[in-house]
């Protein structure tokens, strides 16, 4: 079972996969409740244009963006203290939704635990895509000019 925590949104232009493995349906927990997530793996994540949102409390969230333009990157890093870095990172995702770019044709795709990925593909390519996670495991972040406030749910939505 995931270890999960919470639920947080991350918004791109485009989302690049590589190494990817659809494991399967798994159980996730967050905020107390046990929910069915999608389990991935990847070796290597890249995302153009990214923002992270998360409930900070009630009312207001934390939002975290890259730089326009710019691509983040999460990778397999061997931390201080590990011999070596992880296998993979592992991936738990409550919904994604955006277009599935093949070869440039665009489908559009909602995979959820109700409606997983048909097929396991080796890697993947989205774009104006959505993400809901509830845990990253096994991968170091990076993320070009980051910006990071806390925003009301009052705020204007360019800027939440």
């Amino acid at each position: 079972m995931a270890a999960g925590g919470r639920e947080w949104t991350l918004t791109a232009s485009r989302l690049e996969l590589g190494g990817l493995n659809y494991v399967g349906v798994v159980d996730s927990v967050v905020n107390g409740q046990v929910i069915k997530v999608l389990k991935f793996t990847t070796s290597d994540m890249k995302i153009r244009d990214l923002v992270q949102s998360a409930d900070a409390s009630p009312g207001y969230k934390i939002v975290t963006a890259a730089r326009a333009g710019s691509t983040s990157t999460v990778n397999r890093t061997r931390l201080p203290g590990q011999p070596e870095p992880p296998p993979l990172i592992q991936l738990f995702t409550v919904q994604l939704k955006g277009n599935l770019d093949i070869l440039g044709i665009k489908i559009p795709v909602d995979y959820t635990a109700a409606h997983p990925p048909p097929l396991d593909v080796p890697f993947a390519t989205f774009t104006d895509v959505t993400v809901r996670n509830t845990d990253l495991i096994g991968g170091n972040l990076t993320i070009p000019g980051a910006r990071i406030s806390v925003v009301s749910d009052q705020a204007p939505v360019d800027r939440r």
